[in-house]
């Protein structure tokens, strides 16, 4: 038995809290090298007064390139728990692990209290559960400056006609809020009930992440009135609207920054960002900046948040448009690069104004150091779907993408797990049917796949229409609108996915998943008590033969037990 590749940590991930009285136990081994894990367990105080501690069998879920995972539902009827594990290996030797390591499997030692974990009383408010709503939300990220021109009358000097290009990064279009209102109908009718807006506040630039006042909405974009209109018309469609704060800095216009600019060390807001040098600005022989700033970008001088005076301003904003103009969400963007603290004191406040909030934060890796503990609900998932786009253009082997994926699915606790924010692509990445050379079919299997993984699916802006577009500033193409979307093939899956989607979405969050390989068909099963849905995807060269067992819900390239070299498949039963 290869001991190393054991382990467990208590209050952690590991005994997620599902809801009162509820965990899910998990525990790692080396992949091929255990056959059994036996859970002892019980309330200490009761085992103490004679109550035998009770045995029950870990199943093995999901296997990485090198670990298997064991996990198990466990009822903690008096909320105290202590516990141990018992592993036997291939070979049939038997070895206790607990609190304090590895033991003998002998009767001493399973009657020793020190040998067990313990989780001294399971609080569901420590699991700081999401709100329930995201399970069921699948979201639609909109670039305002791209979606629609609803109002000429508040178009930028230099606006260009609608789609013609090609997009510079300085590019206006006229995209507003009233472009947005005007096709709420239109996204109501795709299946979207979450609407995802990049940042709307006062900017100079088309993109608005270099925010000048995170008070007012900027007057290309519209009023508030047409916010306040927005919100409430996507409330009356059973949508949630979800804002982006960028916190991690400021535009270089901001009147904080052109405070310090102007008056040096002695400005009210020179200790509110990360100042070097003065006066601010680039070194004259290495042209090196003195102040730290997001990426390399001189334009967007970074804030020290762990200043408490600033915490309170990000606070204050925060809050305000969550209780004045009744929004359900926040993006933040750049959040790895923010002190916990201040997104401890932000989530709090948030959720003291609104309780059932959905708190996100943006990072490109693996960051359960920003769930939990007074933070995020999610983080954008992109170790677990940008892996899909490498699968479909055969970057991957099956075994390969399978190993990666599934290690994803254990960063989190599975209620997180269940409202992290999936999408192919976004507004900082090249489209997701570019990334896989044009091929519509391509792109539709992919949709398919990550609408089956636990999540809260995201799609970007045009992908109904097949919009494709190369890196920034490319992929913030304008949506087109002519011909009508609706008319067009691939918006017609796009929707009937949407539809399924949202309609399975409590047995997506909580059924147990699990994979096959069949030659050169990755299958995907979803399965409960009551219903088993497969997706069946031929990554191959050839058609393949399929089961064809349940009811055919999507499909491409399939003809009965048939699915042809590209094709997929999901299927019901």
């Amino acid at each position: 038995m290869q001991l190393a590749g054991i382990s467990h940590r208590a209050e952690s991930a590991d005994t997620a809290i599902l809801a009162d009285h509820q965990l899910l136990m998990r525990l790692r081994t080396a992949l091929d090298d255990v056959q059994q894990v036996e859970l002892i367990y019980g309330d200490m105080y009761l085992w103490q007064a004679g109550t035998p501690l009770q045995h029950a069998q870990l199943r093995p879920t999901l296997a990485t390139q090198a670990q298997q995972y064991w996990t198990l539902p466990v009822t903690v009827p008096t909320n105290r728990l202590i516990y141990a594990f018992k592993l036997t290996d291939l070979n049939g030797a038997t070895i206790g692990y607990g609190d304090d390591g590895f033991f003998e499997d002998t009767a001493t030692n399973w009657a020793t209290t020190g040998h067990y974990f313990h989780l001294p009383y399971l609080h569901v408010s420590d699991a700081e559960l999401p709100p329930a709503w995201v399970k069921s939300t699948v979201w639609y990220q909109i670039f305002p400056e791209r979606f629609a021109n609803g109002d000429a009358g508040n178009d930028p000097a230099d606006t260009q006609p609608w789609e013609q290009g090609p997009v510079k990064p300085d590019s206006f279009y006229g995209g507003d809020l009233r472009g947005i209102i005007d096709h709420l109908d239109d996204l109501a009718d795709l299946g979207i009930n979450g609407l995802y807006l990049c940042p709307i506040f006062t900017s100079p630039s088309n993109h608005k992440y270099d925010t000048l006042d995170h008070f007012e909405i900027d007057p290309h974009f519209g009023t508030k009135k047409d916010f306040q209109e927005l919100v409430d018309g996507a409330h009356a469609r059973g949508m949630h609207v979800m804002l982006d704060a960028v916190f991690n800095h400021f535009g270089a216009a901001s009147p904080q920054w052109q405070d310090v600019v102007k008056n040096g060390a002695k400005s009210r807001f020179a200790d509110w960002f990360h100042i070097h040098g003065w006066p601010v600005g680039r070194d004259q022989q290495t042209g090196a900046l003195n102040y730290e700033t997001f990426g390399t970008t001189a334009s967007m001088p970074k804030l020290n948040t762990q200043n408490p005076a600033v915490r309170d301003y990000l606070i204050e904003i925060t809050t305000y448009w969550l209780s004045q103009l009744d929004i359900d969400a926040w993006r933040f963007d750049v959040a790895d690069e923010v002190d916990h603290g201040t997104w401890r004191a932000i989530c709090a406040a948030l959720r003291a104004v609104k309780p059932d909030v959905y708190l996100l934060g943006e990072a490109w890796h693996s960051s359960p150091s920003l769930i939990g503990n007074g933070q995020f609900d999610a983080v954008m998932n992109y170790p677990l779907t940008q892996p899909i786009l490498a699968l479909f253009n055969h970057e991957l082997t099956l075994k390969d993408y399978v190993g990666k994926t599934n290690l994803q699915l254990t960063q989190y606790p599975r209620p997180n797990q269940q409202v992290m924010l999936n999408a192919l692509d976004t507004h900082d990445t090249a489209r997701a049917i570019t990334v896989m050379g044009g091929q519509p079919q391509r792109l539709q299997a992919a949709l398919t796949l990550m609408m089956l993984l636990p999540g809260s699916p995201c799609l970007y802006y045009g992908t109904e229409v097949g919009l494709s577009g190369g890196p920034d500033p490319d992929n913030r193409r304008c949506m087109p609108w002519q011909p009508a979307p609706a008319t067009t093939k691939m918006y017609g899956f796009v929707r009937a996915l949407l539809v399924w989607r949202r309609q399975q979405a409590e047995f997506l969050a909580t059924s147990a998943l699990s994979w096959q390989i069949e030659g050169n068909c990755l299958v995907l099963i979803r399965q409960h008590a009551d219903q088993t849905v497969t997706g069946t995807f031929n990554l191959g060269k050839s058609a393949q033969t399929i089961a064809n067992d349940g009811m055919t819900v999507l499909a491409v390239g399939q003809q009965g037990q048939q699915l042809a070299a590209g094709g997929f498949s999901l299927q019901v039963q």
